[in-house]
């Protein structure tokens, strides 16, 4: 509803007026709008077919999960150049005795050499039957079937008198 001259009070007209030569055409309108388009188009690049084709979140997740998969290779990596636990004292067990030491290797022969080893009349170790779970097999550096990782092991501890476990041997 546009007010016409006589709806509006005398001392508006003038201002009235005013604002009606101010205000630009439609003409002009559209040719401001043209203008401002146009400037905005240049200032963008066009597209590439890439970025048409992929939206860019889309990239940063490629980027994102290439970058979290490079560093799982390397942690993975490395922890498989570690030699696993129990690796290096396996090899330093008392031939035909089929213990895998626990402990540091000049712990473990200090214990077997001490006066009463096993074999030497009074024992400075105890021998304590045991059930492990069959995981810890991994942890020993032996082979490990992941499917029955909950059954048990039949093995048997060689403990100290102060209750350290010094090592191991499996039965079964």
């Amino acid at each position: 509803m546009t007010p016409s001259d006589n709806d509006t009070p005398d001392w508006l007209r003038p201002a009235r007026a005013e604002f009606a030569r101010l205000q630009p055409d439609a003409s002009r309108d559209a040719a401001v709008l043209a203008a401002l388009t146009h400037q905005l188009q240049a200032r963008r690049p066009p597209p590439l077919a890439a970025e048409a084709a992929e939206p860019r979140w889309f990239r940063r997740l490629a980027w994102g999960s290439g970058a979290l998969g490079a560093a799982a290779a390397v942690l993975l990596t490395a922890l498989l150049l570690l030699d696993p636990p129990g690796s290096q004292t396996a090899r330093a067990a008392a031939p035909g005795s089929g213990f895998i030491p626990l402990v540091p290797e000049a712990e473990f022969r200090a214990a077997l050499a001490a006066p009463g080893a096993p074999g030497a009349g009074t024992t400075p170790v105890w021998l304590q039957p045991a059930e492990l779970p069959r995981e810890r097999l991994a942890w020993l550096g032996l082979p490990f079937d992941a499917s029955r990782a909950d059954e048990t092991v039949r093995a048997e501890l060689m403990v100290n008198p102060n209750g350290q476990v010094l090592a191991v041997r499996i039965l079964n």
